[in-house]
């Protein structure tokens, strides 16, 4: 006890010092000593034995919560997450895992990684990791057990066919490719999809653009759909690609809205003038922002797609003691139009409590056209992502495409992303499937005419029997949905055993030519008036 309540002596000491300069000195003296005595208490009078480092990282956990999401300490045997991070590196065992009901399966694999050569399959339910049972595990946890140090072991159980396998192998660096597909339409529109905002993200930018400029192409389309963001500076040098303007792309401003850094180009420009079409969606966050956001302002290009994350804040990684460190929002960052687009308010007053947010102001681009702040990139034009029917959004909800793919996938045959088919055979073995799950659901006409069927004694002109009419119709045209909407099924059960077989490269190669938001971004490329009107061209 000694030595542990020595430890966090001194790591309380360098809290005082180094907050000293940040408030008050005494008062943050007293309350770190409050804290320790609180700790020491729990300690030793508590009647369940707790770990100091359970208790003050549940401490943290608490106060940081109390911030912002994004501000996120890391102890040390989470370090393989601020390098995937940083780096798009961590020492892993390169798969994806997804979590139905209580199990946790194998969802992707990495090609080039040791779980998919050591014989590991999509569809596997991960049983143990090492000799731990995962049993009630979140997605996390079994994450983290199964990232450590590249080259030490590692030993996994799963569950195939009501089967268990052991499979040991040695963790390997994985790395995630920033541009792991990039192509020339047939049409001659570029495209180039970005994954996220690492450091050698404006290096591979660059990379498929004197590719794809060595085509001629009559315009590029960029893709940060899902593109969570990362370094500030890589979103920088990739604006810098597509404009050569000496104004501002983007700015930062600190603690008390002090301006802290201003950035201007930084990269050579490669399409100062050729069309540019940028990609988001509600999951485009942070530095995919600052992009879309300096294009906009500057009217360098069309954004299409839907409505942006809305995150406008910069976090640096900060050294702790101990091999900890810590990601901590240091600034708000502003898009050439003087726009922060953070749509969640997290200023304080004196108090240290929070303000409300502020009412939308509206600004202008470089040509004049109105654009608002706080509430993320609205897209120039929006573009719908694909719809699923009910069948589909239930089917998935249960994981059952997974576990189908997982029964497919392995008997596969190489081929071409684009050229895959759902083989007759396939799709009755896919019926055959879901008749072997007895798989059900409820429709959303079923739900509302259930909620009609509760108030049909307070309608004189409209029976209870006139309700089980009506439902026993919506039943008898869902036991036909497999038939009537094949089409959709099938569309989709193509791409997702694309994606299970030949991976994220292959799902955007396919896309390249059947994603519609990418075909309609390419026909706006290719249509100089529609182009024009969107820009604000007079």
């Amino acid at each position: 006890m000694k030595n542990k309540m020595s430890l966090w002596a001194v790591i309380v000491s360098a809290g005082v010092l180094m907050s000293a300069a940040a408030g008050d000195p005494f008062e943050t003296s007293k309350q770190l000593e409050v804290f320790t005595a609180v700790l020491q208490q729990v300690q030793m009078n508590y009647v369940d034995e707790i770990g100091a480092e359970q208790a003050v990282g549940s401490a943290i956990k608490g106060m940081l919560k109390e911030l912002d999401p994004y501000t996120v300490y890391y102890p040390e045997d989470k370090i393989e997450d601020v390098r995937l991070l940083q780096t798009g590196e961590y020492g892993g065992v390169g798969c994806v895992i997804q979590k139905i009901e209580k199990d946790i399966y194998i969802s992707d694999l990495n090609n080039s990684g040791p779980a998919k050569a050591a014989g590991i399959q999509v569809g596997d339910i991960i049983k143990k990791v090492d000799d731990t049972s995962i049993d009630d595990f979140s997605i996390s946890d079994v994450s983290s057990l199964l990232k450590g140090t590249p080259d030490s072991e590692v030993k996994v159980m799963v569950e195939r066919g009501g089967k268990e396998e052991v499979f040991t192998f040695n963790r390997q660096n994985i790395t995630s490719k920033a541009v792991p597909f990039y192509g020339m339409r047939e049409d001659g529109i570029g495209y180039v999809y970005l994954d996220g905002f690492t450091a050698k993200a404006s290096s591979e930018v660059r990379n498929a653009l004197i590719n794809l400029k060595k085509q001629n192409p009559k315009g590029i389309i960029l893709d940060l759909r899902g593109n969570g963001g990362g370094l500030l500076m890589e979103a920088v040098k990739i604006v810098s690609y597509f404009s050569d303007t000496k104004d501002t792309i983007v700015s930062t401003r600190g603690r008390g809205g002090e301006i802290q850094d201003v950035y201007r180009k930084a990269a050579k420009t490669l399409f100062p003038d050729l069309p540019l079409a940028v990609l988001v969606d509600d999951r485009s966050a942070s530095a995919s922002e600052i992009v879309a956001g300096a294009i906009q302002d500057l009217d360098r290009g069309v954004i299409l797609g839907e409505k942006s994350f809305g995150k406008g804040l910069v976090q640096q990684i900060k050294p702790l003691p101990f091999g900890a460190q810590m990601k901590v929002t240091v600034a708000k960052y502003y898009t050439p139009s003087g726009r922060c687009i953070q749509k969640v308010n997290y200023d304080r007053d004196e108090n240290g409590k929070r303000t409300k947010k502020a009412e939308q102001k509206e600004f202008a681009t470089a040509s004049g056209r109105p654009v608002v702040d706080g509430d993320g990139i609205h897209p120039d034009s929006t573009l719908a992502d694909a719809y699923y029917p009910e069948f589909i959004s239930a089917m998935r909800a249960k994981g059952l495409d997974l576990r189908y793919a997982a029964s497919v996938v392995e008997s596969m045959e190489g081929g071409s992303p684009d050229a895959f088919t759902l083989s007759e055979e396939q799709w009755t073995a896919f019926t055959r499937f879901l008749a072997g799950e007895a798989f059900t659901f409820e429709s959303l006409g079923e739900r509302k005419l259930k909620q009609l069927e509760k108030a049909a004694s307070e309608l004189d002109y409209l029976s209870e029997e006139d309700i089980q009419d009506l439902l026993a119709n919506v039943e008898q045209r869902k036991g036909k949905v497999l038939e009537s909407q094949r089409g959709e099924i099938t569309e989709y059960l193509e791409d997702y055993l694309v994606q299970k077989h030949f991976g994220l490269e292959g799902t955007l190669e396919r896309g390249l030519s059947r994603d519609a938001q990418i075909n309609t971004a390419a026909s706006i490329l290719l249509e100089a008036g529609t182009m024009e009107a969107l820009l604000g061209v007079k």
